[in-house]
């Protein structure tokens, strides 16, 4: 029972899913590398991490090329809102943290997933310092 404990103490990329999805709405979060290597997920109400991180992958990459041709900055985050539901895609470093929430989940969602990618980065640094730019 102990190494459980510990395991879950050491998973702080879970830890941090497992705050997100403590929020009314989360239907699911995922954090992937850039590659699309899955590296946690939280899945509720049919929410699929192996399908999200291709595809928000893609949806990333056309973003900054047209940000590109723009003459702008990459993006660091994108939100994207349809009836249904609320996309937040946030670039961490080598990383990537999806949310995806139920459209009508309050703006306090901000905050909750600015604390996350706190704790993401946190963690980050602490465990792999030569990957944080």
């Amino acid at each position: 029972m102990l190494a459980v404990k510990q395991d879950k103490k050491e998973n702080k990329f879970q830890n941090a899913l497992e705050y997100l999805g403590e929020y009314r709405g989360v239907k699911g979060a995922v954090i992937f590398d850039i590659e699309g290597l899955v590296v946690g997920y939280l899945s509720r109400d049919g929410f699929d991490a192996e399908i999200f991180s291709p595809l928000v992958l893609l949806m990333h990459d056309n973003i900054n090329a047209i940000m590109k041709r723009l003459g702008e900055k990459p993006a660091q985050s994108i939100v994207v809102k349809n009836p249904d539901s609320w996309i937040t895609v946030i670039r961490i470093g080598n990383l990537v943290l999806v949310v995806n929430a139920d459209n009508k989940t309050d703006e306090l969602l901000k905050v909750r997933i600015g604390q996350a990618v706190d704790m993401i980065e946190t963690h980050l640094r602490d465990k792999y310092p030569l990957l944080v730019k």
